[in-house]
């Protein structure tokens, strides 16, 4: 009889022997070995903040295909939370030995088609986790990962960065080589080049629920290969990379269980501050929870011990309901006031804070979703804007009959929605056009659009029916017909928001209520008490919060 497969939370994966060694180091002993069908892991703990998790590690040898391949074993034997891909990389610009890159998302530079006029590229891309991304960004923002890197560095100070990699089967030994040549014209962000982590997210990619993020070490750069790389700076690069990896980890709560759906209750929070309009709510870092008033007042808890945050008055009524967003990632919200957009930046989770406006003309309205940026449309034209003080960093065309818009958290994808097209524009690539039914072309109002954090999926509700696309190929991943109750119920709602996670999954208030939907003949309410003015899933996808018309706040689980 197969012996039952150990608990394992983590699972870490490295290339090389100097990589896993750096990784294991920070793993508490003794250090147990469990086989997968050939494939060695070496298992141990690691004690972070929020939680104390199980570790598999496992050395896959070099390329992409190897990568993929033993994921896709590990997380079948092991149903782990996260997973990483931790080890060296070789860097292309901007980047010193021992920086460390957390993987934004992945280019596949050897992907395209050899044509007589010479090789075409068609680079693809897999994206990191949304939550994951996160949270190393500020853990990129911060020095302490520093304190974990174990014995010290050849006269270094890393610094590290949330940036793009690229990856395949080539050493890239010189700047002046046909293959550098390619990455600088089509991966010009990339900081750095190694040869597993596209597979390692096409591998994740295919196991949803599974948080996936790759770190890598500068080890080399193209323009210095120096002799002592690899006795020299590859352990040193990999001890980096493994301190920022687990400098991540230590930051995380523990995932709840593999339930679907809404899980357990976990508190209810009262707000003190009444006003007129519908409520706003969003997670903040630091395990913060926001509301924002029909007024613009600003609320805040601390989701640890339940207790109130200071926060702000408000002032007027907004422009809209719904006309104001949390970001998870800085203690800062953004409330569309009748003239202008008011920024709100608060000093942590202090009441110290400061205030930044913007104009909006007449027709310009916010776009209630973003993160690390933010978004306004008056239907000529979509502008991306600087969370910190508004301006605009770049513009999207709208198109004729815009009805409703949606970008991810960094705007890397822009969706905007008339009653029976979704526009999609991804950064740096040309434009995508889907088709949308609905039972009431000929009017403006009538459908609704999310895009998920990453930008990995883009939902579309109308009257008539939802539909889910992937964004990279625009396959239709949930596709469901609405009853004419269900479209009738539709008509005149109020408040109305449609939420996409990073898994395809879509969470729908309408009326106050609730739902998930799904391939399910019906649309299934979630549990709540009263009628709601807003929800929110939490970055890391185990939280759910909704706001009420009764001034209360309530948290469950998510697992959805």
């Amino acid at each position: 009889m197969r012996p039952q497969a150990p608990g394992a939370d983590i699972v870490v994966f490295s290339a090389l022997g100097k990589e896993s060694a750096a990784v294991m180091d920070h793993l508490e002993g003794p250090l147990t070995e469990h086989e997968v069908r050939g494939a060695l892991f070496e298992l141990g703990e690691f004690t972070g903040e929020h939680a104390t998790w199980r570790v598999a590690c496992h050395e896959t040898g070099e390329g992409n295909t190897a990568a993929a391949a033993l994921v896709e074993r590990a997380v079948t034997e092991f149903e782990p939370h996260h997973i990483f891909f931790v080890g060296i990389a070789g860097g292309i610009k901007d980047v010193q030995l021992c920086d460390v890159v957390a993987a934004r998302h992945i280019y596949d530079y050897e992907r395209g088609k050899d044509e007589e006029e010479g090789f075409q590229a068609r680079i693809t891309t897999h994206l990191s986790t949304f939550a994951l991304v996160q949270r190393a960004q500020s853990v990129a923002r911060s020095e302490t990962w520093r304190n974990r890197i174990r014995s010290p560095l050849p006269d270094r100070t890393p610094k590290a960065y949330v940036k793009p990699l690229a990856a395949g089967s080539k050493v890239v030994a010189s700047e002046r080589s046909a293959t550098a040549r390619l990455l600088a014209r089509h991966c010009g962000d990339a900081l750095a080049v190694e040869m597993e982590g596209y597979g390692f997210l096409q591998a994740a990619y295919v196991n949803a629920g599974v948080g996936a993020l790759v770190v890598r070490g500068i080890s080399d750069l193209l323009s210095d290969k120096g002799e002592d790389n690899d006795d020299v700076w590859q352990p040193a690069a990999s001890r980096c990379a493994a301190a920022f990896t687990f400098e991540v980890l230590s930051k995380l709560s523990a995932a709840p269980g593999r339930r679907r759906g809404l899980g357990n209750f976990v508190g209810e929070l009262r707000r003190t501050r009444q006003s007129g309009g519908q409520a706003t709510i969003g997670f903040g870092p630091d395990h913060t929870a926001v509301v924002i008033g029909g007024d613009g007042s600003i609320e805040r808890w601390d989701l640890k011990s339940g207790e109130a945050l200071p926060g702000a008055p408000g002032e007027a009524e907004l422009r809209l309901g719904h006309q104001a967003i949390v970001s998870p990632s800085r203690h800062s919200v953004a409330i569309a006031r009748r003239t202008r957009l008011e920024l709100v930046h608060f000093v942590g989770t202090s009441g110290e804070h400061r205030r930044h406006t913007a104009p909006l003309a007449q027709d310009e309205f916010l776009v209630t979703s973003g993160g690390t940026v933010l978004a306004t449309h008056d239907g000529r034209r979509l502008a991306v804007r600087d969370f910190d003080d508004g301006r605009i960093l770049r513009e999207v065309p709208c198109p004729q009959g815009l009805a409703a818009s949606a970008i991810s958290a960094d705007a890397s994808v822009a969706a905007m929605a008339t009653s029976n097209k979704v526009h999609v524009h991804q950064h740096h690539r040309d434009p995508i056009e889907l088709d949308i039914r609905n039972r009431l072309e000929i009017l403006k109002p009538g459908c609704w659009l999310s895009v998920s954090p990453s930008g990995r999926y883009v939902a579309c509700a109308t009257f008539r029916e939802l539909r889910v696309w992937l964004t990279a190929d625009q396959t239709i991943v949930l596709h469901r017909e609405f009853s004419r109750h269900e479209s009738a119920d539709s008509l005149g709602a109020q408040g109305v928001r449609l939420l996409c996670t990073d898994e395809g999954r879509v969470l729908w208030l309408r009326r106050g209520l609730l739902s998930q939907v799904t391939h399910h003949p019906e649309i299934r309410h979630l549990e709540q008490t009263g009628r709601y003015d807003d929800f929110t899933v939490h970055p890391d996808g185990n939280l759910l919060a909704a706001v009420s018309g009764t001034s209360l706040v309530r948290t469950w689980e998510w697992n959805g």
